[in-house]
């Protein structure tokens, strides 16, 4: 018993002793003042690692990494970049891509050597959130294009845990209000999917006056289209993402999930929306605790 409690604890040790000597490299698509002082907070947070800044001109230059280092990339380009080297190591965290933009690069792959944290909403706390806000919905509609069809099984799969109905519209090359209209007439609310494709400066605003003129409201896609007219969307902050980042740079590399959504997030409300469409439950903390007491994070 002895032998083996020893065993454990030199193991913990060990385990501990290497994330102390751990590298953190942390890169961008584009430099910026904010992905610098995401650098410099993650330092302050975890003073017993060395992390550093490297440019990404910089970091594709680089011949070689020691063997302690970790990645944490930042953007689609770089896990382009990534995917291109032929060695397993270093260790890579992959932020700022979508499940969307993923799958453009990886499709059904799923390298054993990267962790890709998402940086779209989940999908079931975006339909969780849709509920708490409006519990007498029973159709929810979805715009999907080229790009995210591979995720209707799982929306379709989260719509039914919640007792809800589906209805999907496949999004052509320009926006069809007709189609829309149909779509519109048969839900509810409209569930909002991170695809470029679909959600863009160019179409947002069609997007959201078709629905609103049945006063049906869009959840999501992400919180850059709260100010646009969404009504609601979960999302993680900087603060968020830190505390995610402790707990995977505490672990060894090994133990690192393929893929995961940050544990932590908050709410964000268009109120004036909300107001419109006469929905009550609308405190952006509430829906936020209401959330994560209500299920499982995905």
């Amino acid at each position: 018993m002895w032998a083996y409690l020893r065993h454990v604890i030199g193991v913990l040790l060990c385990a501990i002793s290497l994330v102390s000597q751990a590298q953190v490299i942390i890169s961008a698509e584009r430099d910026s003042p904010a992905v610098r002082s995401f650098a410099q907070d993650l330092a302050n947070t975890m003073p017993a690692l060395t992390v550093t800044y490297m440019p990404r001109a910089q970091l594709e230059a680089q011949p070689h990494f020691a063997e302690n280092t970790r990645l944490i990339l930042l953007g689609p380009a770089l896990l382009k970049w990534r995917l291109q080297l032929t060695h397993s190591q270093p260790a890579t965290l992959i932020m700022q891509v979508s499940r969307v933009q993923a799958y453009q690069q990886l499709q059904e792959q799923q390298p054993e050597h990267l962790t890709l944290l998402w940086s779209d909403p989940a999908l079931e706390r975006q339909i969780a959130l849709l509920k708490a806000m409006q519990p007498d919905v029973k159709n929810i509609g979805l715009l999907y294009g080229d790009y995210s069809a591979f995720l209707l099984n799982d929306i379709e799969q989260a719509i039914q845990a919640q007792g809800l109905t589906l209805h999907t519209y496949y999004w052509p090359d320009s926006y069809d209000a007709r189609s829309l209209g149909r779509l519109l007439s048969k839900t509810d609310a409209l569930l909002g999917l991170d695809d470029l494709q679909i959600y863009n400066s160019s179409s947002i605003k069609s997007i959201l006056l078709s629905s609103y003129a049945r006063q049906q409201a869009l959840i999501g896609p992400t919180a850059a289209f709260i100010k646009a007219g969404s009504l609601s969307t979960t999302y993680s902050d900087k603060h968020d993402w830190l505390q995610s980042l402790q707990l995977l740079l505490q672990s060894p590399p090994e133990s690192w999930p393929r893929s995961a959504y940050p544990d932590h997030f908050k709410v964000s409300v268009n109120e004036q929306v909300a107001r419109s469409l006469g929905i009550q439950n609308s405190d952006p903390q509430q829906l936020a605790l209401q959330l994560k007491h209500s299920r499982p994070t995905p």
